[in-house]
């Protein structure tokens, strides 16, 4: 199941990944939150969680995806950066964009459409994130009511709380039955047990039987 931006389990590694956090001395805001994909590295367009934990498809239209490298245009700290614009009356809040930065790449261009579970980019430490201290691969994620705004609480769409933790269940993972053969009990055995050694299997489904 998606949690928020990714596919399994997302991690808020940080305090100073969270929204509204102030870094040096009060100077610098953190409008966003820093998520970090446990399960898989892609970045998906997130569903909107109600307050009573229901979710909802949302859908907007790629209006940005690029990376700055002029260092007197702020957005260069974002790296390899998209924002999405919402299709209008979709929420009851006052988010309208939606900015997924720091991406290791893109897999949208501007002018595509995207729904809730479409894959947009791939987790990365492009921009000022490269700088951190250590530095890590995540996502910045940021909502605001205009393009040029203050960012608003962005829980709405991260599923996760405005917390350090990690959030979500693992993806189920399924096992593959292997037919090898012709070989003896004793050669069957064998592969079992290195399987075994390695999580391959489930000893309560799966044994060795020779035919």
């Amino acid at each position: 199941m998606q949690t928020g931006l990714f596919e399994g389990r997302v991690r808020v590694p940080y305090a100073y990944g969270c929204y509204g956090y102030t870094r040096g001395g009060g100077k610098t805001w953190h409008g966003g939150i820093d998520l970090v994909g446990v399960d898989e590295e892609t970045i998906r367009m997130p569903f909107y969680t109600a307050a009573d934990g229901s979710r909802k498809a949302i859908a907007g239209r790629v209006i940005t995806a690029r990376i700055v490298t002029d260092h007197s245009n702020k957005t260069w700290e974002w790296g390899y950066y998209l924002c999405v614009q919402l299709d209008a009356g979709q929420t009851p809040d006052a988010v309208n964009y939606l900015y997924f930065c720091h991406c290791d790449r893109l897999l949208v261009q501007a002018g595509q459409t995207v729904r809730s579970g479409d894959p947009l980019a791939v987790m990365g430490n492009t921009g000022n994130a490269a700088l951190n201290d250590p530095p890590y691969r995540h996502c910045h994620l940021e909502v605001r009511a205009t393009a040029t705004g203050r960012g608003l609480d962005p829980t709405a769409y991260s599923g996760t709380e405005n917390r350090a933790g990690s959030y979500g269940t693992a993806p189920e993972t399924r096992l593959q039955i292997i037919t090898v053969g012709p070989v003896s009990q004793g050669d069957a055995d064998a592969i079992l047990a290195v399987c075994a050694a390695r999580g391959l299997t489930d000893q309560g489904l799966y044994t060795s039987r020779w035919a």
